[in-house]
């Protein structure tokens, strides 16, 4: 088997993504060794149906036995069966499934904990969520929900949550997440839970509530901070350090058109606080002032040099985006999760591939 140079890739978390290339890569990667992939979800598909199309396309789901009135029920009609048969059948090492990053405040606890628990059942696998405060845009804009507190209700969400994946009954009142009674049927998905963070609040609603802190976009010295901003909360608290990954858009041997890819990719996030603060630290504050005024996108291409990419992007070749790679975890990173950014499946698939050696 290949020996895989990242923890895990995120793949269709794109407003453009196809499902069924995502389904497609995500058996790509499975077959080459990756120890998880990570399913998102944005404007087309969901990603609880996508992790069973995963499997289902890995051959992963069994065909049933017949039902009580003799007809041939279909394939993981008996969930346990589906989870039974993986177990019993092992082929090769299954990547785990990470759900997410799913806005908790439209995926309530007890629908995350029974699609966790469907996707654990029907595959056999090893099942994550990843829960993430979202934006406006998403939770009020599209579906009508409040944001006015994001951080409790991530932090109420997660309470809730985690016991619900182990099979614990709940009765939880808070300020917006409220749940009691549910009891699922299936076997509880003990999933793991990691928070979407990239600021300092998130992180401390992530301590003793997750199991792991996964940071969208960040330079080198910002997953520094995070890092010890975790150690020194958990230290407080008295609790474990959750694990901090790092999302990093990844190509191995781009091309001109990949690099633009992820400039426009990066575009949303030089006007925003947070990533504005980051990206002016790493020395482009320039282009930072300029997408505060309101300059057009075409200008801010323009304006922006390859050293933003690099700061927060592996790209080049096999040896550069290793080094990158290296780069993060001496600055404490305990997992890379990559995302192969391209506008051709090729290159994605190339890159998916050079990292399995």
């Amino acid at each position: 088997m290949s020996q895989v140079i990242v923890d895990g890739v995120l793949l269709g978390n794109r407003t453009d993504s196809d499902p069924a290339l995502t389904v497609r890569l995500a058996c790509l990667a499975d077959e080459l060794g990756y120890q998880e992939i990570w399913l998102g979800e944005s404007t087309g598909h969901d990603a609880f149906a996508l992790a069973v199309a995963v499997a289902a396309a890995a051959g992963e789901l069994p065909s049933a036995g017949p039902g009580p009135d003799g007809k041939a029920r279909p394939p993981g009609a008996n969930p346990a069966t589906a989870g039974e048969f993986r177990r019993t059948n092992p082929t090769r090492p299954l990547a785990a499934l990470t759900l997410g990053p799913l806005p908790a405040a439209v995926r309530d606890p007890v629908t995350a904990a029974r699609g966790a628990a469907s996707v654990a059942a029907l595959t056999g696998r090893d099942i994550g969520l990843a829960l993430t405060a979202s934006t406006g845009l998403v939770v009020v804009d599209w579906h009508g929900r409040p944001r006015t507190d994001p951080a409790t209700a991530l932090a109420e969400s997660l309470s809730v949550l985690a016991p619900l994946t182990r099979g614990e009954p709940v009765s939880f009142q808070g300020v917006s997440v409220r749940s009691r009674g549910f009891r699922s049927r299936l076997e509880p998905s003990h999933a793991s839970l990691t928070v979407l963070a990239f600021g300092l609040e998130a992180c401390e609603v992530a301590v003793g509530r997750a199991d792991r802190v996964a940071v969208p976009l960040a330079t080198v010295e910002h997953a520094a901070r995070i890092k010890a901003r975790l150690a020194l909360t958990s230290d407080r608290m008295n609790r474990a350090v959750p694990r901090l990954a790092v999302f990093l858009p990844t190509v191995v041997d781009p091309d001109a058109e990949s690099l633009d890819w992820i400039r426009r990719s990066l575009l949303p996030y030089l006007d925003a606080d947070g990533f504005g603060r980051m990206f002016a630290e790493a020395g482009h504050g320039e282009l930072i002032d300029l997408a505060r005024g309101g300059a057009h996108e075409r200008s801010l291409l323009a304006a922006m040099p390859e050293e933003v990419l690099r700061s927060i992007a592996a790209v080049g070749d096999l040896n550069q985006v290793c080094t990158a790679f290296e780069d993060y975890r001496q600055a404490g990173v305990d997992e890379i999760v990559m995302l192969p950014e391209s506008y051709d499946a090729g290159v994605i698939e190339h890159t998916i591939r050079a990292l399995a050696k």
